[in-house]
């Protein structure tokens, strides 16, 4: 009788085990379909677009063909991006348009995008522009919140907001896509942040929102996140927060600075094949697994490397733990007056 039974048993799972096998197979080799094949006469919109990894992101677009807005609060600095791609490219000047506007500010971010529309149909928004300070939550003003809240989460959500019935106009025959450049601390805490990392988680869940609200339209969702990335502003906040980036290295375990070159680089072959979140080092690939939340990757061979990879990693999270505890413990708590200068680079993006 246990033989019948084993007999019976191996005449159905072992399709099954056929079926399974071949599925993985076809979605370990499969290559998926270009979202955006190539950029080459899109117009691509950058918010942050005068420095950091904007610009940079910037730059690789232009050298594919395609057309710009860059975004920024300073005439002056969106100038001198023009003209460092301009003479780096030798593209021609009036493929770049500039628009100075305040992306917290609604009405102005709204009129700036309908403008660029009517220049160029909108093919890729890209929201780049964002602050932080580093502060402890009582020592920061709140006035200084209220800022970093409007500008790393309300100027994400006003240009997307503006631009997404111009996309759905046009959404059948021209698949477009919007960009949100996070943080690894959209997964993980930024020690000493203060409203940086709230801003960033809150940034992941939008982009996990939109996914699904604009998935009937083409229009693609990517959630870029860095860690330390090295723009001017890592380096302003370097300069005035010295104490809080070295115990922040211990706290980590080094911090590696990425470069924006590859940030840029990495970004845009995410939103060309229309992937969700996207990491840009090993660091960020293993924060990823364990920061994911509720949605699994989509790609078949992802998910099954971040399944296997899981239970591992979280073992290395508790042993971290251990490892920040025992630093916040052992060392002296840095501290920055409430009346400090705040940084003059107020929308040049910074990722950690």
């Amino acid at each position: 009788m246990a033989v019948q039974l084993d007999a019976s048993a191996l005449m159905w799972y072992a399709p099954l085990a056929v079926l399974v096998v071949g599925v993985a197979f076809w979605a370990l080799t499969r290559r998926p379909k270009m979202h955006i094949p190539s950029l080459k006469g899109k117009h691509v919109v950058i918010t942050g677009g005068s420095s950091g990894i904007g610009l940079c992101i910037a730059r690789q677009c232009a050298a594919e063909g395609a057309f710009l807005t860059l975004m920024a609060r300073t005439t002056s600095k969106l100038e001198d991006a023009k003209s460092q791609i301009v003479s780096s490219l030798n593209v021609p000047p009036d493929s770049i348009a500039l628009k100075s506007v305040d992306v917290s500010n609604a009405e102005a971010i709204s009129a700036a995008i309908t403008e660029s529309f009517a220049w160029r149909p909108i093919d890729v928004l890209i929201c780049s522009a964002g602050i932080l300070e580093a502060n402890f939550i009582d020592d920061a003003k709140p006035s200084k919140l209220e800022e970093i809240a409007r500008i790393n989460i309300l100027g994400v959500m006003f240009p997307i907001q503006a631009v997404i019935p111009l996309m759905k106009r046009r959404c059948k025959e021209h698949p477009s896509s919007i960009v949100i450049i996070g943080s690894l601390s959209s997964s993980i805490f930024l020690y000493g942040s203060n409203m940086y990392t709230p801003s960033k988680y809150a940034l992941k869940g939008l982009a996990e929102l939109l996914k699904f609200e604009l998935l009937p339209f083409n229009i693609g969702v990517t959630m870029s996140c860095p860690a330390f990335t090295q723009t001017p502003m890592l380096e302003e906040v370097e300069k005035e927060a010295t104490a809080f980036i070295q115990l922040g290295e211990r706290i980590y375990l080094g911090a590696k600075r990425e470069c924006p070159e590859q940030v840029a680089r990495l970004t845009i072959d995410a939103f060309k094949r229309n992937v969700f979140f996207v990491s840009t080092n090993l660091t960020g690939m293993l924060v990823r697994v364990t920061g994911r939340g509720f949605l699994p990757a989509e790609s078949f061979s992802t998910f099954l490397l971040e399944l296997i990879l899981v239970v591992p990693l979280r073992i290395l999270t508790y042993l971290w733990l251990l490892n920040a505890k025992h630093v916040l413990l052992t060392s002296e708590v840095p501290s920055l007056k409430k009346t400090q200068p705040t940084s003059s680079l107020a929308q040049k993006p910074v990722n950690s």
